[in-house]
């Protein structure tokens, strides 16, 4: 016997699936009546329903006489040929209503049949009403089409059909056949497929023995398909040993193994212990016993207090704007005050703070007002200790934001080669009240940083650490913190499984474990980022994570219409060998005014990288902060204007930002002609996502309207006001619907941080500079400009 083909493998799919309908074609001898699969071609369908379906006698129907085309046709469809031998008029209009009867039909038919599964004496039944109307009789008949035991449906009196189902009938209907009568337009009653089994519980704090609470108890009820069972129910539903089970009316497809740790835990008294995080995660609505939902739990108690405060906490606006802690220097913008403020709450509580806002809003500010709030700069013998993590690209702006907001606390860096080990970096954190480092360095010496008990821990662009698997993750889970608060712009980067990550480093078990995580919130909110899982997550959160847009009605009030950000780089290694190198030459020969303009423009092109160029590319410490300061503007779908002084740094930058960005950077200089430079321009207002455009200062500071970018980025500093804003007014004009802020990118510790200092300051020499940029410098008395430009 030879074996069945793949189509005819699937004919037999096909057919015993009850997938096919009786019809009528024209063949070239003549009618013919044949079995179509539904939805497909597939001539041996005909074949293997005709073969199953003829009689001795049906076999050769066509050699007798039929009163009606009909009742020819009923013959043909059992015998060997299938030809019907009628008139062809006659046999083309039965044709034409053997296609109105299977065709799409009306679709309010369809919608007003309902078919109910039902227990029934002999175990199960499909019914329906009587229908009324043609349209209605047809909407019944192609029900059979979709659902083959549909086809046995007879009146049982009551107005009503039904049909005898066997049990693994009633399993079809409701594993397939109730799916696919509603996909056809039918309604199917008491077929609920994946009904949830889930909890609700009544959480209090357990009495406490002696000085020390035990925790928190829940008083579970347990949920299937949204009704509270009984402990008797649940036993008789995990007795069926099927996932299939016919309960309180109704087939509902359950979860054997949530139903077996749902029946465990009513069996345990019904009471569920749980650590103080477990609580907050039950009556946040995201809790979870094992793999059974708690999707609703009320609080009791001090934990009812709590989560009130937790509740009015979220979003910061129940803090009132105050006075800026006792230390910082300078004003809190009111958002901002709030911020420190809710950050201050949750550490108060024994909560971890994320504050997400836009970048551009002051999170650094927000810190370290909250440092300040929890005791940073008290007393050297109750000395507290703070630990901020940052990039490395963000360790000179951490010291500058701490010189200016809190010039009264003591700073440690611990970075670069010189820094100090064992019992020295003990020491040195035991007389500093901030010490900084990178993420490198944070796992790298985590021996050393382990070893501290930190009153508090800041993580800076937390985003670094949403990897779980990573040794920087698991290194901030780690450090032993009494408060923790991480900042970031952009807190989910690839998936919602970002915030996994940053929340189980503030707030251990408040999400579970990562793989449930990943079940419940991460791969539901991926195919649905608008469904009923990003909402509970949301609201879970909400105590939890500030985040403020800068277009929102309560902070672009308050930032103005344009924002100046400073942004300070280290310089590398091999840069500040170069920088010295250059002075060195200066001092060396003699001074001339030319010398000067030389020594300058020198050293400001080491600052831009210039210097230790790599095939063409920069990959010093101001690019590479650059590189990041562009990445967090496209994720806040962003784009950005770089200027820099000098043309072959513009080409400079072009090249290496292409390679590291992935993406073409379109780009503008002196050297350009008219057309080049239009030409440029249009690009950039072209392209279909945000992007970057490099300009020379001086080229791209004149006709230009560049209003797609709402970042202004001076790689380096003209030293004139007055020209760097009309470069930012490029992107600040009208025609601009964002908040425009200007990057002012400085290298640490070189004459640009010095001669920004002085133009902050306000100095008489400050403004001179306003008219003739960096001309003032060659004036300098020689002692005085070996001040400004030494590293």
């Amino acid at each position: 016997m030879r074996p069945f083909s793949p189509r005819q493998r699937e004919a037999l799919e096909i057919v015993s699936a009850g997938r096919f309908y009786p019809g009528l074609a024209r063949e070239p001898d003549g009618w013919h009546a044949r079995w179509f699969a539904i939805g497909g071609d597939n001539p041996w369908v005909d074949e293997f329903v005709r073969e199953a379906a003829a009689t001795p006698l049906s076999r050769d129907a066509e050699n007798y006489r039929y009163e009606t085309v009909h009742d020819a046709w009923i013959a043909a469809l059992k015998s060997d040929t299938g030809l019907v031998k009628r008139d062809d008029a006659e046999c083309e209009a039965f044709a034409a209503d053997l296609a109105a009867w299977h065709g799409a039909g009306d679709d309010s038919a369809r919608s007003s049949t309902s078919f109910r599964l039902e227990a029934s004496p002999g175990g199960f039944s499909v019914s329906c009403d009587v229908p009324r109307g043609l349209a209605a009789y047809r909407a019944l008949g192609q029900s059979a089409y979709v659902f083959g035991p549909l086809r046995r449906l007879a009146k049982c009196g009551g107005g009503r059909m039904a049909a005898e189902l066997s049990r693994e009938e009633a399993e079809a209907l409701v594993q397939r056949g109730a799916r696919d009568l509603v996909a056809a337009g039918y309604r199917v009653e008491g077929c609920n497929l994946s009904a949830e089994v889930g909890a609700s519980a009544d959480v209090e704090e357990t009495p406490a023995k002696g000085r020390k609470a035990e925790g928190f108890r829940a008083r579970l009820r347990i949920h299937v398909d949204g009704e509270t069972v009984s402990l008797e129910e649940l036993r008789f539903l995990v007795e069926q040993r099927s996932s299939m089970v016919f309960f309180r009316n109704r087939w509902i497809e359950v979860d054997r193994g949530i139903l077996k740790e749902a029946l465990r835990a009513l069996e345990k008294s019904g009471v569920a212990k749980l650590a103080r995080m477990e609580a907050v995660s039950f009556v946040s609505g995201i809790g979870r016993i094992g793999r059974l939902d708690v999707s609703a739990a009320t609080a009791g108690g001090r934990l009812r207090a709590l989560m009130a405060g937790l509740g009015a906490a979220a979003g910061g606006a129940c803090f009132a704007p105050t006075e800026p802690p006792p230390g910082f220097s300078g004003e809190l913008r009111a958002y901002q005050a709030r911020g420190a403020a809710w950050m201050k709450f949750l550490a108060d509580n024994g909560f971890g703070a994320l504050l997400a806002d836009d970048m551009g809003l002051g999170k650094t500010a927000q810190a370290i007002a909250w440092m300040l709030m929890e005791g940073a700069g008290g007393d050297a013998e109750h000395r507290r200790s703070f630990l901020v993590v940052a990039p490395l690209t963000l360790l000179a702006n951490w010291r500058h934001e701490l010189e200016k907001f809190a010039p009264g606390l003591s700073v440690y860096t611990h970075h670069g080669d010189a820094r100090r080990i064992e019992d020295g970096f003990r020491r040195a954190v035991r007389e500093a009240d901030v010490t900084l480092t990178s993420y490198a360095l944070l796992s790298k010496d985590f021996g050393e940083i382990g070893s501290v008990e930190w009153t508090g821990l800041v993580l800076d662009e937390a985003q670094m650490a949403k990897n779980p698997d990573t040794q920087v993750a698991r290194a901030a889970r780690a450090v032993p913190a009494r408060f923790r608060v991480a900042l970031t712009g952009t807190p989910v980067e690839n998936s919602v499984q970002d915030l996994w990550s940053i929340e189980e480093a503030l707030n251990p078990g408040l999400l579970g474990d990562r793989r449930s995580f990943h079940e419940r919130f991460a791969r539901p909110v991926a195919e649905r980022p608008d469904g009923p899982e990003a909402g509970r997550l949301r609201r879970a959160l909400e105590p939890f994570v500030l985040r403020r847009l800068k277009d929102d009605a309560g902070v672009c009030a308050e930032i103005g219409p344009k924002r100046e950000v400073r942004e300070y780089c280290m310089l590398s290694d091999g840069e500040r060998a170069e920088y010295e190198a250059a002075l060195a030459a200066f001092r060396a020969g003699e001074r001339g005014r030319g010398d000067v303009f030389a020594l300058i423009t020198r050293l400001k092109l080491v600052c831009d990288g210039m210097a230790g160029l790599v095939d063409g590319e920069l990959c010093g410490g101001k690019f590479q902060r650059l590189a990041e300061l562009l990445e967090s503007v496209f994720e806040a779908g962003e784009s950005a204007l770089v200027f820099t002084q000098y043309a072959k740094a513009a080409e400079a930058l072009r090249k290496s930002l292409e390679r590291r960005l992935g993406m073409r950077v379109p780009c503008l200089h002196g050297g350009m002609s008219a057309g080049e430079r239009a030409a440029q321009a249009q690009t950039f207002e072209r392209l279909p996502r945000p992007g970057a455009f490099v300009l020379s200062l001086r080229a791209g500071g004149l006709g230009l309207n560049l209003v797609k970018a709402s970042r202004a980025i001076h790689y380096d500093r003209w030293w004139n006001p007055a020209v760097e804003d009309q470069a930012t007014g490029r992107i600040h004009r009208i025609g601009q619907t964002r908040r425009v802020f200007s990057h002012l990118m400085i290298a640490e510790g070189t004459l640009e941080e010095r001669v920004d200092a002085m133009l902050q300051a306000k100095t008489a020499v400050a403004r001179s500079a306003v008219a003739s940029g960096e001309a003032f410098l060659a004036n300098l008395p020689a002692e005085e400009f070996a001040r400004v430009v030494g590293l």
